[in-house]
């Protein structure tokens, strides 16, 4: 029996972690490797996906619908499309992510007796918690009034859930960690040059604190007995602020801004490590695509990036707050021998193959899936 799963998020205009996970976790389920027979599609509320990604979906048979939503997730109009496209396609699960993603699957339960009336299946409902920073005292009421209205509540790393039930999210929350295609990204054969190539991936935001890694990268630069650059991979609103920051410092010709990239095969295979400055996170993507890549990562100490990074072994975890820790680290990592450097990178690659796959976040949603079916419209 083929079943049919609609994965909600807010937007897919641009992509962060959370975008990058459903759109990896539509790719998994619909690539027909799994225990069930999955058809899928992927509903943004807001925003219409890049000609680009809507080709890399076609290509994978994964369906897509936005319900032009411009008022968060409230739009009457984007609920008459829904409400369309649920009755021609009866979904069997509605698998929400991020606050407005999953308030808006809760919501469509409470459309659930109207569905049973009309002859229409009642999806099961389940939601995932992205981040540690779970929201406001508004946003945690929301969703304790709203968890009867939920199948099953998951997070996407020990660090996620333990946040989630400290701030009373909610009573019971299952894990299902991030996971990536490892074989997009093979090990890194990269010899040392006569740079030393620094990459940061991910979405230039408050939250990634990219002032703190730019002056760590300048005390670096002045200090560095050999030449060294950083890539950053990502766009956002900082972005003009951040370029003038690099230019203030005096590193902007070693600092190249490389946007949003569909692809990172490239910089990962032409870097020679990662670093991480976040001041939070959920269960960082970059650090997962860079172990897959055979490269050690220096990381600021957030409990998502410590549940992907073994330290000393796969990469450097910073415990201080400040530009000159970050830096030390990073003078650290570059100090390395290339064997050492290697080997670190080895066991990265290692412990990622091992844990973070793709296949093994699917294989937990698909379990999920199950469970919330079984119960489904019990909620």
């Amino acid at each position: 029996m083929r079943r049919h799963v609609a994965l909600v998020i807010p937007t897919i205009a641009a992509v962060g972690g959370a975008e990058r996970m459903v759109l990896e976790m539509a790719a998994g389920l619909a690539a027909g490797r799994t225990q069930e027979d999955w058809r899928v599609t992927v509903v943004a509320l807001s925003g219409e996906a890049p000609a680009e990604r809507r080709a890399w979906m076609a290509e994978r048979g994964i369906g897509f619908l936005s319900l032009g939503m411009r008022k968060a997730w409230i739009d009457p109009q984007g609920w008459r499309v829904f409400r369309a496209w649920q009755r021609a396609e009866q979904p069997d699960v509605l698998h929400g992510h991020l606050a407005h993603g999953a308030w808006f699957v809760r919501a469509a339960r409470l459309l659930s007796v109207e569905a049973g009336r009309q002859g229409m299946s009642r999806p099961a409902i389940v939601d995932t918690l992205h981040s540690t920073r779970v929201g406001g005292r508004w946003a945690v009421r929301l969703y304790r009034a709203t968890n009867r209205l939920t199948d099953q509540v998951t997070a996407v790393s020990e660090a996620v859930r333990k946040a989630a039930l400290e701030a009373g999210v909610a009573n019971e929350i299952g894990v299902v960690e991030n996971g990536i295609a490892t074989e997009r990204l093979e090990a890194a054969e990269k010899t040392r040059g006569e740079e030393f190539v620094w990459l940061a991936v991910g979405r230039l935001a408050a939250v990634k604190d990219y002032p703190r890694l730019l002056r760590a990268f300048a005390r670096v630069v002045r200090e560095a007995q050999r030449g060294v650059r950083l890539e950053i991979a990502g766009e956002g609103a900082e972005r003009a602020r951040l370029e003038a920051m690099a230019r203030e410092l005096g590193v902007a010709e070693r600092v190249r801004w490389q946007g949003f990239c569909e692809d990172v095969r490239g910089l990962y295979a032409g870097a020679d490590a990662v670093v991480l400055a976040s001041r939070w996170e959920g269960l960082p993507v970059c650090v997962m695509e860079a172990g897959a890549a055979g490269l050690p990562v220096v990381t600021t100490a957030t409990a998502g990036a410590l549940e992907v990074v073994i330290p000393k072994v796969t990469g450097v975890v910073v415990a201080g707050e400040d530009d000159g820790s970050l830096a030390e680290a990073m003078q650290r990592v570059m100090a390395m021998e290339e064997d050492e450097r290697r080997g670190m990178g080895a066991a990265a690659r290692a412990h990622v193959m091992e844990r973070f796959t793709r296949a093994r976040m699917v294989t937990g949603y698909e379990r999920v899936y199950r469970e919330a079916l079984e119960r489904g419209g019990r909620a």
